[in-house]
């Protein structure tokens, strides 16, 4: 059902009301003769111009108590009819007796009311293409915006007005920025004055630097399979249509009862289009899915599966997010252990090298799998994120300059995103053209079998028969071989238990002072990275006044010996920076002279 008050919002609404196919029955209600929209004259005018029937509802609202008159009609209809969406403007003078009247508890089945921004239904023209069922999940989708940060003030505000830009659909988005410790005073400064219009703002700071693995991963938990995560590092800039394709994506992709297979498959939407890949074991090559898909006979800026995630703007899914954080949890875990006992790697990629990176062990879990995300493929690159490649203050600028070329992909400005889908609409799942960690096409199927044939090499157990999101299969260590338990080296036991000990070595408890020596990796001293040293401080006081003051040759001086605050910003030196830093980007760092040559391909 649509709500039309005023001829303007008539203009507004007409294109998005004709793309509604006919088997969706359509009520169309009017103001009235006062508004300019008699019943009489518009039903005709807009089953010619659409095409195709609608129901019209002529209120016949008088000049007098209009909001009255439409409170106590309105309510009859919506009554009568008991329609299952209900949309209207959010800036008509009567929204929130509009908004009241939909949620009111005489409806026998929960009416969705969806209010949109005059200026942005443009945007919303493929809201018809989705079932009533999908759109009945409009305002349950929890989409958060979560921003992290440390020491770029520059490329943090780019960001932020980026977002502040954005068409929100008249959604309600919260923002939470995560600051590490080693954020400066000016992005501390700048993150308190940014006020946010959308929503919620929640802003954190870490008293103790952990890198970029706990600084992304630990930013968004899902609190409902409702709730989404969009994971921006600062040096992302976002088109201002970005949330129109994330919000078209997840109605499609999560919540049409038609498609629910491909539910479990995806695990988030990629706002980025990516021009090489990264994967490959002799390093970055050029990459153009057109490439793969237009000889395969897929139309020309069809959008796109692969199981790569994207860090540079992406949302993820919550049910694969958590099935992730479970999974990165036992892998550090036994890492940290003096045994580890996993060994899981992926064949043939790069990310094995990855030991910081959180994308390592995403990739690990969607090659085991079968997860794929899905990426925009529009005409030269355009996105609704790009990466400016701002590395930190120990790369020299004038190396990497070359190599932005090959990151820096043109932002969607204008809304052709209806117009450039085959189509003119999102492909379902098994249309989705499916492309593996190497830029390969693949069939699902193909990419799900090769996962489990995987994993019988890292993994004791069997995978299970349907997807749970339990990582619990895969973590599964092999018992040790027969040599290894024969050179388990027991500490002796105390006197006390000489008695009780057991002949049989196998079915000794494993104490913590086993070892398998075979398998013992010899210890590395670790480096001290100390980059700061604090030294013992006399603090002296020294009073100067009037009469002293022309003992003193310089003043400057004299102050120049007082106390100074330590600036957090400033004690983490070169070494500490690259300690912590994704290994990603050290691999990355060491490819400038290959993405140089990309970029002039």
């Amino acid at each position: 059902m649509f709500l039309v008050t005023s001829v303007d919002h008539a203009k507004v609404l007409f294109p998005l009301l004709c793309r509604f196919p006919d088997t969706v029955p359509v009520h169309v209600v009017l103001a009235g003769e006062s508004a300019g929209l008699q019943g009489a004259y518009w039903s005709p005018l807009l089953a010619q111009e659409c095409r195709r029937p609608f129901v019209v509802h002529d209120l016949d609202l008088e000049m007098v108590s209009l909001t009255a008159q439409l409170t106590s009609r309105l309510g009859r209809l919506v009554h009568a009819i008991q329609p299952t969406v209900f949309l209207h403007l959010e800036d008509s003078p009567y929204f929130d007796h509009v908004q009241a009247v939909v949620k009111s508890p005489g409806l026998l089945s929960p009416c969705t009311a969806i209010h949109l921004p005059s200026d942005q239904v443009a945007h919303a023209l493929w809201l018809a293409n989705l079932p009533i069922a999908a759109l009945q999940h409009w305002n349950k989708i929890k989409v958060e915006l979560v921003v992290i940060t440390d020491r770029r003030p520059h490329s943090l505000s780019r960001l932020l007005s980026s977002l502040r830009e954005a068409k929100y659909l008249g959604d309600r988005v919260d923002l939470a920025i995560h600051m590490d410790q080693t954020a400066d005073k000016v992005t501390r400064m700048l993150v308190h004055s940014f006020r946010w219009i959308h929503g919620n703002t929640d802003l954190r700071h870490r008293i103790r630097k952990g890198g970029l693995m706990p600084a992304i991963v630990e930013s968004w938990f899902p609190s409902s399979n409702d709730h989404y995560g969009v994971l921006l590092e600062d040096d992302i800039e976002v088109s201002p249509l970005f949330y129109v394709w994330i919000k078209y994506n997840i109605l499609h992709y999560r919540y049409d009862p038609l498609f629910s297979n491909g539910r479990s498959w995806i695990y988030g939407i990629s706002l980025y289009s990516p021009r090489n890949l990264e994967l490959k074991p002799q390093g970055r090559v050029a990459f153009d899915p057109n490439d793969e898909l237009l000889p395969s006979g897929y139309p020309a800026r069809s959008p796109y599966a692969s199981q790569v995630p994207c860090s540079w703007g992406a949302v993820y899914f919550p049910e694969h997010w958590r099935e992730f954080h479970q999974y990165l949890t036992a892998r550090l875990q036994d890492l940290d252990s003096p045994v580890p006992q996993l060994n899981t790697t992926v064949p043939q990629s790069r990310s094995n090298r990855w030991k910081k990176s959180w994308k390592k062990y995403f990739i690990e879990l969607v090659y085991l799998r079968g997860y794929v995300m899905v990426y925009p493929n529009f005409q030269d690159f355009e996105s609704f994120s790009t990466n400016h490649l701002e590395f930190g203050t120990h790369i020299k600028h004038t190396r990497a300059k070359s190599a932005v070329a090959s990151f820096v992909v043109p932002l969607m400005r204008n809304d052709t995103i209806f117009s450039q889908l085959p189509d003119n609409r999102l492909p379902f799942f098994v249309e989705l053209p499916m492309i593996d960690l190497w830029g390969n096409l693949r069939t699902h199927p193909q990419l799900y079998h090769t996962g489990v044939q995987w994993q019988r090499h890292v993994s004791a157990c069997a995978p299970p028969s349907f997807i749970r999101f339990d990582p619990q299969d895969l973590l599964c260590p092999f018992d040790p071989p027969a040599n290894a338990m024969a050179s388990l080296t027991l500490d002796p036991l105390p006197m006390t238990m000489t008695n009780q000990q057991p002949t049989d070595v196998q079915s000794l408890p494993p104490p913590p002072t086993a070892t398998v020596t075979a398998q013992r990796k010899p210890t590395k001293k670790k480096k001290v990275l100390t980059t700061q040293i604090l030294e013992h401080m006399e603090f002296v006081t020294v009073y100067v006044d009037d009469d002293e003051a022309s003992h003193v040759t310089d003043m400057d001086n004299a102050w120049d010996d007082q106390p100074v605050a330590l600036d957090v910003a400033k004690m983490a030196g070169s070494m500490s920076d690259h300690f912590y830093e994704d290994d990603e980007f050290k691999d990355l760092e060491h490819s400038l002279a290959e993405l140089a040559a990309l970029a002039n391909a």
